[in-house]
């Protein structure tokens, strides 16, 4: 696993590519219903896999990305404190 710094923009990308991702299924279900196709088959335990493996990345990424806005808040009122 890699670790990489992520500004403001690559975070906007991921999320674009995920919500793309998304658009896919939304139009397959569109289309589904449109052309009264029943089910569609999918791999649905590894789909939920990866689903609740991206959820729990994002949300720890997420409380670390607050604990360092809490820092950054703490560091500068001590500046400011101290000025």
């Amino acid at each position: 696993m890699t670790l990489a710094n992520y500004t403001p923009d690559q975070l906007d990308a991921l999320a674009l590519r995920l919500l793309d991702i998304a658009a896919i299924f939304r139009e397959m279900a569109h289309q589904s219903r449109q052309q009264g196709v029943g089910t569609v088959t999918l791999h649905d335990r590894k789909a939920h896999e990866w689903c609740d493996r991206l959820e729990h990345w994002a949300r720890r990424a997420q409380a670390e990305l607050e604990v360092k806005v809490r820092m950054e808040r703490a560091t500068r009122r001590v500046q400011t404190l101290d000025s």
